[in-house]
């Protein structure tokens, strides 16, 4: 057969006998079309289950056969809970990024300015600083400042519209600000910190809500303007008149020239004087007192003297052991209302042991029957004053004087009525002193004493730094305790201050740190180097200052340095300060240092000439409350402090 050749095998069927053969009646193709769909569904029913028992790869699953796949575990619920908690932080995040930083970064701003310091009624300003920093104004603002409770308002700028705290503005344009000026001043008590707050209310223009801004300062009153003190002598005799001694002097730097005092003490005691008579006069200074109601006066027009005020007390009856009497000092201010308020900035206590005995003692310790500071190495002059003031004898008396402290120098006692030393006491009977046998009514005698105090050592701050002294007795039936005592003084050891000088031409690296000719010579200028040294140790220091007048001959050559404070020279009087101020106790390294120039003339040839004639460290020490002095020996041209330098120190 060749290719492409069609050929066409007939077999018994033939065109016409198809033509013959009948159509398919309706019946015949309905049941043909159901035929075709039942086949179709089940060709679909097919495909499904072969893909439902295939695999991702197509083959077919042994259905005999389970195979469980694991679940997902709990660190994978964990990350996606993870997951979904940052997507929900980041959208709130963004949520606070555009609405709550958009208006308080962009928004308005707050602030206060003032001093960080000021003086009790020094008259300064508050300023209150708000600022539009929005591309959008700001309406209704309203900004209320709470002040101090020791804050005293005098005016501001602009006026406030509701008392004198409350400021309201219609609206801020947009990149404007403003400024509150309060003018005020505080009186309070020292290194109390006053704290002003000021919260600003608005509504941004594109806002219906209102947002606040807030802000704070503080101040602290640094110094009263007023050196004060009161004292007594720690007891009181029933029925006898008791004294309370108030003085003060006014600073050079002082804002109070009125203030009044208050005193408050208990129902047994009666104040003697000052009453409203004994006010009358004036002082001779020009100070002016007037009583203010019970137990209160007005002090006005200070002055500068220092100013002695007396109180005058009696206690009735014993009804406890002591006896306390607070001290107030305040400034009286008259508000809009006319309420006075006493602004009160300084406040004390004196404690009094009560005392019901028919002799009366009275312990004076230099000079003084009150507490007061003592030094190391200073002798301690003791005058034992004794009254009877009984309606009858007191026979066989012995009177025993403590003195408790770990710093008296018992072989220094100096007595000449020889009394028996036992302890920490000295006692006298009539083996002593005759008179003591009986003594008569309203008889009185005084005893003598000394002691001094050992010189300074190696601290130790676990021991009590003072001498606590008083005097007891006791008569034929009745023992030295109780009520049958003296006042009692505590004298508190002031710091161990200690200066240090050296004049010097080397320093202790043998490096030159002066110029000019050793020994001086007559016409030519020869410069030192003076160094000064601060120890000190036990209590913390105020007040610190430093002086020494230079001669004539010897002039400031500057060079000048220091660790702590500053060194000023004045040039009129020739005099050298180191300003110190405050200075705490062993913890710091307080030097100074500065050159002098000496320019001898022809009659000093032939001389030892002096430097420095001898300089003076003064101060107050801030526990004892007592003044700290001490001047040092001239230092001159022998220059004893380097020992590089030989010679007599002769001017040639």
């Amino acid at each position: 057969m060749k290719n492409n050749e069609i050929k066409i095998k007939h077999g018994s069927s033939s065109l016409s006998e198809f033509v013959k053969r009948p159509l398919a009646s309706d019946e015949e193709v309905e049941a043909f079309d159901d035929y075709v769909s039942s086949e179709a569904k089940a060709e679909e029913i097919k495909d499904s289950l072969t893909k439902i028992y295939s695999d991702d790869d197509g083959n077919r699953v042994d259905v005999r056969k389970m195979v469980i796949k694991k679940k997902r575990g709990l660190l994978f619920n964990l990350f996606s809970f993870l997951i979904v908690v940052f997507v929900m932080a980041g959208a709130v995040y963004a949520a606070y990024t555009y609405i709550y930083l958009r208006i308080n970064n962009s928004g308005l701003s707050l602030s206060i300015d003032g001093p960080v310091e000021s003086a009790v009624g020094e008259e300064f300003s508050y300023e209150v600083n708000y600022k539009n920093q929005d591309k959008v104004g700001a309406n209704n603002l309203e900004i209320r400042v709470a002040y101090p409770e020791n804050f005293i308002f005098i005016s501001s700028s602009p006026e406030p519209e509701v008392n004198n705290n409350i400021w309201q503005f219609a609206k801020l344009d947009p990149r404007r600000s403003d400024i509150i000026k309060i003018t005020g001043k505080l009186v309070g008590p020292l290194n109390s910190d006053n704290q002003i707050s000021a919260d600003l209310i608005y509504i941004p223009e594109n806002f219906s809500s209102e947002f606040k801004k807030s802000a704070v300062f503080s101040t602290k009153l640094n110094d009263l303007g007023l050196d004060l003190a009161f004292s007594g002598n720690g007891a009181a005799m029933i029925g006898e008149e008791n004294e309370i001694d108030f003085k003060f002097k006014v600073k050079d730097q002082n804002f109070l020239n009125t203030f009044r005092l208050s005193l408050d003490y208990p129902a047994e005691v009666q104040l003697t004087y000052p009453l409203s008579a004994d006010l009358a006069t004036s002082s001779p200074t020009g100070l002016k007192i007037q009583a203010d109601g019970p137990g209160a006066w007005l002090f006005d027009n200070l002055g500068k003297n220092e100013n002695d005020f007396k109180i005058k007390f009696k206690v009735k009856e014993k009804k406890t052991p002591q006896i306390t009497l607070n001290f107030k000092l305040s400034q009286p201010v008259t508000d809009a209302a006319g309420q006075i308020k006493n602004y009160v900035f300084y406040e004390n206590g004196l404690v009094f042991d009560v005392i019901k005995s028919d002799l009366n003692l009275n312990l004076i310790i230099n000079g003084s029957p009150v507490d007061q500071g003592i030094d190391f190495g200073q002798i301690l002059n003791y005058s034992i004053n004794y009254e009877n003031r009984g309606e009858t004898p007191m026979k066989d008396v012995i009177l025993m004087a403590v003195l408790d402290s770990d710093f008296l120098d018992w072989p220094s006692v100096s007595d000449q009525s020889n009394g028996k030393i036992s302890g920490n006491t000295i006692s006298w009977s009539k083996d002593e002193i005759p008179a003591l046998a009986e003594i008569a009514s309203n008889a009185q005698g005084v005893i003598d004493f000394s002691i001094k105090l050992k010189p300074a050592s190696a601290l130790d701050l676990s021991r009590a730094y003072q001498v606590k002294s008083y005097v007891k007795y006791s008569v034929a039936g009745k023992n030295a305790a109780g009520d049958y005592q003296s006042n009692i003084i505590t004298n508190r050891i002031n710091s161990d201050l200690n200066l240090g000088e050296q004049v010097r031409y080397f320093n202790d690296d043998n490096i030159a740190v002066g110029y000019g000719p050793i020994p001086p010579k007559a016409g030519q200028t020869t410069s030192l180097k003076v160094y000064w040294s601060i120890s000190n140790n036990l209590h913390e220091l105020d007040n610190l200052i430093v002086t020494t007048a230079l001669p004539p001959n010897v002039r400031w050559d500057a060079k000048n340095q220091t660790s702590i404070g500053q060194l000023i020279y004045d040039s009129v009087n020739n005099q050298v300060s180191w300003l110190i101020g405050k200075l705490p106790a062993a913890s710091v390294n307080a030097t100074a240092q500065f050159n002098i120039a000496l320019t001898p003339s022809a009659g000093d040839a032939g001389k030892i000439l002096i430097l420095i004639p001898g300089t003076k460290i003064s101060g107050e020490d801030f526990v004892t409350g007592a003044a700290i002095s001490k001047t040092l020996k001239a230092k001159t041209t022998k220059l004893e402090d380097d020992s590089l330098i030989t010679g007599d120190g002769i001017v040639q």
